[in-house]
């Protein structure tokens, strides 16, 4: 997109930006959310059994009967900390307030805890509370907001524990660590910096809760002059500080290519033995897992996703909220689309890396089954089908490569993908909610009616397919013959206690394995990775009757055509 035409959308949208009242006098000052996080001193077995937390939230205005604070019970299926708070105690100038408490189903993956005000409150209130952490608490292959705790620490998204007030005025954090029970050597780390920090800007409790904390003794990079750093719980199978180099040298790019960069931005890495590899974005920050079979080069792609997601987030700011997974489509595909055209662009990974992230992912895309299934059914499906949670991610991500084709032929090369996005994230920081109905409207300018019919396409299930060359000349695509991915049995079974093998389907690799119907499967897996690896096997330890069987298969079904690329022969360009 040009300047001239970047500018007039842009201004378009800040003019319909609604102005508020204003008394003409002195602005208010911003108010504060203070939070103290004190862990406990670590147990014989190097576990941190529990943390005090106190926060202080300044501005707190509420009538009787209105919601006061909130913490999720429930984040995103992952269940967190917010029924074990121990010791409970909310306090303003005016004494105790014995708050009311109710339970919300936000929807099917989400359950929140709400306290409500008893009587008016007006100023600064402050809850004090206990919240314990199960060492024994089995791995999860979930989003890790949960608290765990390993080697003296413990590590945990805000959601899973801290108490925010249910409002969406913008407070500035200070984040305060005290150590005084812990012993020496503590130290901690939050999304906005290591140590004691204040936030650079005011933010609403929907921000805060995505604000990561990491603290005890773990591993600590720092380097350079623009606020990157990086903290990791665990011991990583190889150096870190390499990758983190790499991933610091990523971050500038990004906030090169955007056009701006936050003025501090944090990675943390923790143990997870049986979901390594999967990753969550967070408030100029993020946080993935790895285990002993963890491997630099392996994570680079999922370093470039989850940190492209602080730069451009969601549609609405939906993508970690109940109710925004009909959204996903836009975050979770720009983020698989930037995470391989970035780093390629930065001469940060080879044609070769490049074409091997592009064509898991089209492999997965083009042989799941369920490529039709529209945007609408996903959120009904996305915690319960594997095939229908990486559609967002696979179908998303290739729709914007086939969009970046469009505009760029439409405009003879002068315009891309890469300007509505700027356009869009410009917006945003103007003060004008990012949303799908600014999208259509630059869809509309560059690509016309087409444009947006093409998104209305993608969003009720049609095939995407990006031209041969949507990734440069150097590259086209070709036809080839992979499997889809088959569990050989109703993949419900895995969602039920006990998971019961049921529908098995005859003459699938499970059966031919040996798998039953009523079978109990005993361990747990990922699914998402194992989808794009069409030669990665899987093995099942069940339990059929007395006996305990371990059995192992290759989960592909039928032979189908799938898009793939490949490098174009010197000689062909």
């Amino acid at each position: 997109m040009t300047k001239i035409a970047r500018n007039t959308v842009l201004a378009m949208a800040i003019a319909l930006v609604p102005v508020s009242a204003s008394s003409g006098g002195t602005a208010e000052p911003v108010p504060e959310l203070a939070i103290t996080i004190a862990p406990s001193a670590p147990d014989a077995a190097h576990n941190v059994p529990y943390v005090d937390v106190t926060v202080v939230t300044q501005g707190v205005h509420r009538k009787a009967g209105e919601d006061l604070f909130k913490l999720a019970l429930v984040a995103n299926t992952v269940v967190t900390s917010g029924k074990d708070v121990q010791g409970l105690a909310i306090t303003d100038a005016a004494g105790t307030i014995a708050a009311t408490v109710k339970d919300v189903e936000e929807d099917g993956s989400n359950r929140t805890r709400i306290w409500q005000a008893p009587r008016a409150i007006d100023g600064a209130v402050t809850i004090r509370y206990r919240v314990p952490i199960d060492a024994a608490a089995p791995p999860l292959a979930l989003p890790q907001y949960e608290m765990r705790t390993e080697l003296d620490g413990f590590s945990a998204a805000a959601n899973a524990f801290v108490i925010l007030p249910a409002d969406e005025t913008a407070r500035r954090a200070k984040i305060h660590w005290d150590f005084a029970a812990y012993g020496p050597g503590g130290i901690g780390v939050s999304s906005f910096g290591v140590g004691d920090v204040t936030s650079s800007e005011p933010l609403p409790a929907s921000r805060l809760s995505s604000v990561y904390y990491m603290a005890g003794k773990p591993g600590v990079f720092q380097a350079g002059g623009d606020g990157f750093f990086a903290a990791w719980q665990g011991t990583p199978p190889f150096a870190m500080d390499p990758l983190m180099h790499w991933a610091g040298d990523l971050h500038r790019f990004y906030g090169k290519f955007f056009g701006y960069m936050p003025p501090s931005f944090g990675v943390f890495g923790r143990t997870n033995v049986r979901n390594p590899g999967s990753g969550i974005g967070l408030t100029d920050s993020f946080a993935f897992t790895f285990n002993h079979t963890s491997k630099p080069d392996d994570l680079k792609s999922l370093l470039a996703h989850e940190m492209l997601h602080s730069w451009v987030r969601s549609l609405d700011e939906s993508m970690d909220s109940a109710g925004g997974l009909d959204r996903s489509w836009f975050g979770e595909g720009l983020a698989v689309h930037y995470q391989r055209m970035l780093p390629y662009r930065a001469g940060m990974i080879t044609a070769d890396e490049f074409l091997a992230d592009l064509n898991e992912t089209a492999a997965r895309y083009y042989t799941n089954i369920k490529i039709n299934v529209p945007n609408s059914e996903i959120p009904g499906g996305f915690w319960k089908d594997t095939r229908i949670r990486v559609l967002p991610y696979d179908r998303g991500s290739l729709y914007f490569a086939a969009l970046d084709a469009a505009v760029r032929k439409a405009s003879a090369g002068k315009r891309s993908l890469d300007d509505m996005v700027r356009t869009m994230l410009a917006v945003r920081q103007a003060g004008k909610p990012m949303n799908e109905a600014l999208w259509r409207s630059l869809l509309k300018e560059q690509l016309g009616a087409k444009g947006v019919a093409d998104l209305d396409a993608m969003l009720a299930g049609g095939t995407v397919t990006p031209p041969s060359d949507a990734f440069g000349p150097g590259f086209r695509r070709v036809s080839r013959q992979l499997r889809r991915f088959d569990l050989g049995f109703d993949p419900a079974s895995l969602t039920i206690r006990p998971k019961l093998v049921k529908g098995l389907i005859a003459g699938s690799e499970a059966e031919k394995a040996g798998l039953r119907n009523g079978d109990e499967i005993l361990n747990t897996f990922s699914q998402d990775g194992l989808q794009g690896d069409q030669t990665r096997m899987l093995t099942l330890e069940v339990k059929r009757g007395t006996e305990t069987l371990s059995i192992r298969y290759l989960p592909r079904g039928e032979t189908v055509a799938a898009w793939q690329w490949e490098p174009v022969p010197r000689q062909s360009r």
